[in-house]
């Protein structure tokens, strides 16, 4: 009996260890549930825009979803860490006061306490509005001062950022204070919500201060180079900064990765692409923001093969002219066939071929063929170039060098300018141009030229609308862009004033007004006087309705068919769109975020440094930009908010070739001829470059040097030429030639 009773001891003891690690385990499971420490913020005033919510606790799984009030958010997203959680709060969820719960919940369904976000109407005497400095790159390792205006503010006002006070406020005045944005507010991408809090617990409005997220870097690619093929290509991308949503986009649609590390994404190409000769693009896309491209060759065979060469069109005259030869499989033994006859390369690489051509060879128009020769006499498929007709560049108006202001119209040769910016055709066939330095806006008849001043007569800077409390003459503060409705109105942004103006009517019923942007009226009666003003307009980044929006430095404004009006907010570095959404016009950002830099990708993480100028596509589906400082131009689809660059390798230079190794000096001028082809001025480069159908860069007309010539487009010089506009029907280009104080045309081939 006992040794039974052993026995059942023994299996009793066994089974119950056997099962206790399933105990265990299930302990440790409700131990696993998220835990909720708190969320930022936890107050929020009515009327907020999209702001993130961050939830700060642990055990956060990825996966884990952010449950509002019963709904989990589809932006919900955990850091690496599993400490916080963040997530978009719609500004329907906070448009009138009350309380909402928030949670955590895991992806296996543990869920974590609840927390409560408390919405309440803001105090109407206490408003915030942040300046342009309302942007910053995730991980800054530095604190960030930033400015803020509004009203209502008090020694004892604190900058509450997520809800928690900021390191340090500084109160400056009633309508000014500076804050520190501390480093630790940009571990993530995120729309931050800012409120400042004054004494008793009460709040202002919110404004949003965006951290952007950084782009991945690609390293490597292997394979670099393969050849044609009817097999799936397997590669293995070595990048920094990845992040768990990272894909791989190939010739710019997705593939599947296959499988992820830390530092390395392997995937499969399908055979279709390389069953071509050509180049296959690799970037990486994530949190919206692409890489920069990486291209893997594509060759027939082991032999020479070009895929192109660039410049594919030379001036006719050209004295010292050099092509590119771009292919595979090259080596230093290589010779180049021009015509048929040997020449020998300059430089040498396994991918690109440099030769000279002749002056005698570019004296005549005509086309010429292009091969590569190896050692052994195996030859490279043929590709060619033509020798075009130079174009012919004359003066319209302005006199080079001299600068004047005429309130009345006077002729072509009486007329001055002092530093036309840029310019518009308007539907009365007249051209309508931002003398920026003369604080006007001036016509010019491109038949006659005579040139009209439309609107700031004073000549001198200020800012007066029609019907002001003085009576003062109307006038405008270094206006910049300028763009013509289909019904006449005039369009005007100010660098000065940092606002949009609207003209309509002309002669004695001409009235001018504040179109968008913020202002605040000027009430001292000394500051009036002196600065003959009775407005200051405010920079900042701010999209709403038009009179509650904001700008900084806006610069080229354009109008699309159906009304819509696009315009380059150069120091917010930002593409803004005006529309009519109902009875009222809102401002939008269409791309950019304010925080300068280059990314290519969806909006609005794609960004920009200093754009400046914009043409629309003949479709309407594309917006081409000036993207000056990063010597870029891009595009953006305007129906799915894809940013790619279309031209430029972001160095400086003048290089002319394929259009993204061509180089560019701040490109500043866009323009679009009835075939599709773009005409970019460069303000630094002192050159009108040309981006063809095909991809291709080539120089129009300038060179070194900024001495006044006209004459043939190889012998013509400009000075920090800047707005363009093109004849479409007549093939003339127009160039305001700044610092030429004229207005030039080039009459294209």
């Amino acid at each position: 009996m006992r040794k039974v009773l052993a026995v059942l001891i023994a299996t009793a003891m066994v089974a119950c260890w056997a099962i206790a690690p399933t105990d265990r385990f299930e302990v440790l499971a409700q131990e696993a549930a998220p835990r909720l420490d708190r969320i930022r913020p936890s107050r929020i005033t009515s009327g907020a825009p999209t702001f993130t919510v961050l939830l700060e606790g642990k055990r956060f799984v990825q996966g884990a979803t952010v449950r509002l009030d019963g709904v989990d958010l589809d932006s919900s997203r955990v850091t690496k860490d599993g400490r916080a959680m963040l997530a978009e709060i719609d500004p329907s969820v906070v448009a009138a006061p009350g309380t909402h719960t928030i949670q955590a919940v895991n992806p296996d369904g543990m869920t974590s306490a609840a927390e409560t976000l408390t919405v309440v109407d803001p105090d109407p005497d206490l408003t915030l509005q942040l300046d342009a400095s309302n942007a910053a790159e995730e991980d800054q390792q530095f604190p960030l001062l930033f400015p803020i205006s509004g009203q209502g503010f008090s020694k004892r006002s604190k900058a509450l950022i997520w809800g928690k006070t900021s390191p340090e406020t500084t109160f400056i005045s009633d309508t000014e204070l500076n804050a520190v944005f501390g480093s630790g507010f940009t571990e993530h991408p995120a729309r931050v919500p800012i409120m400042i809090a004054n004494k008793g617990g009460r709040l202002s409005n919110v404004q949003i201060f965006f951290v952007v997220a950084r782009p991945a870097s690609i390293d490597s690619i292997d394979p670099e180079s393969v050849e044609v093929g009817d097999e799936d290509l397997e590669i293995e991308v070595f990048a920094g900064n990845l992040r768990p949503d990272a894909e791989l986009v190939v010739n710019g649609l997705p593939v599947e990765i296959t499988r992820r590390r830390d530092a390395r994404l392997e995937a499969t190409i399908p055979a279709a692409l390389r069953a071509q000769p050509g180049l296959i693009s690799v970037r990486i896309q994530q949190d919206g923001i692409q890489s920069r491209d990486f291209t893997i060759t594509v060759t027939p065979t082991e032999e020479p093969f070009i895929y192109t060469s660039a410049p594919a069109l030379i001036r006719q005259g050209d004295t010292r002219e050099t092509i590119e030869i771009v292919g595979a499989n090259f080596t230093g033994k290589h010779k180049v066939l021009l015509d048929g006859e040997e020449v020998n390369p300059r430089n040498s690489t396994r991918r690109r071929l440099t030769i000279v051509v002749k002056k005698e060879l570019l004296s005549t128009i005509g086309t010429h063929t292009l091969q590569v020769k190896d050692e052994d006499d195996n030859l490279s498929n043929v590709v060619s170039f033509s020798v075009v007709p130079d174009v012919t560049v004359s003066t319209l108006v302005g006199e080079r060098g001299g600068f004047n202001f005429d309130v009345d119209c006077v002729s072509s040769e009486e007329a001055r300018f002092r530093r036309p910016r840029r310019m518009a055709f308007g539907p009365d066939g007249l051209i309508y141009l931002t003398d920026q330095q003369n604080h006007a806006i001036r016509t010019i008849n491109p038949a006659t030229g005579e040139v009209c001043t439309l609107a700031g007569a004073t000549g001198i800077f200020g800012y007066n609308d029609s019907g002001n409390p003085r009576d003062f003459a109307v006038s405008f503060s270094f206006p910049n862009g300028v763009a013509v409705a289909s019904n006449g109105d005039v369009f005007v942004t100010e660098n000065g004033n940092h606002v949009i103006r609207l003209i309509q009517g002309r002669g004695s019923a001409m009235t001018v007004s504040t179109f968008a942007g913020r202002v605040k009226e000027e009430t001292d009666r000394d500051r009036q006087n002196r600065f003959k003003s009775t407005r200051n307009g405010r920079s900042g980044y701010f999209d709403d309705e038009v009179n509650n929006s904001a700008f900084n430095l806006p610069d080229d404004i354009i109008t699309a068919p159906d009304g819509t009006m696009y315009l380059a907010d150069a120091n917010n570095h930002a593409i803004r769109r005006i529309r009519l959404d109902g009875s009222r016009f809102i401002v939008e950002t269409v791309a950019g975020n304010g925080v300068p830099g280059f990314a290519d990708g969806f909006v609005p993480n794609a960004r920009f440094n200093t754009p400046t100028a914009l043409a629309l596509s003949l479709d309407g589906r594309f917006l081409f930009v000036a993207d000056t400082n990063n010597n870029r131009v891009r595009r953006i689809e305007l129906a799915t908010g894809q940013v790619t660059t279309v031209a430029g390798s972001g160095l400086g230079g003048t290089s002319d070739g394929p259009a993204i190794e061509a180089t560019f000096f701040q490109p500043i001028g866009l323009a679009i001829d009835s075939e599709g082809i773009l005409y970019i001025s460069e303000v630094t480069g002192n050159r009108i470059r040309r981006l063809d159908t095909e991809g291709n860069i080539t120089t129009v007309a300038g060179g070194d040097g900024v001495k006044f010539r006209d004459g043939p487009g190889l012998e013509a010089r400009f000075n920090s030429p800047r707005g363009l506009s093109i004849d479409r029907q007549r093939g003339i280009l127009f160039v305001a030639d700044t610092e030429h104080f004229s207005l030039r045309a080039i009459q294209l081939p």
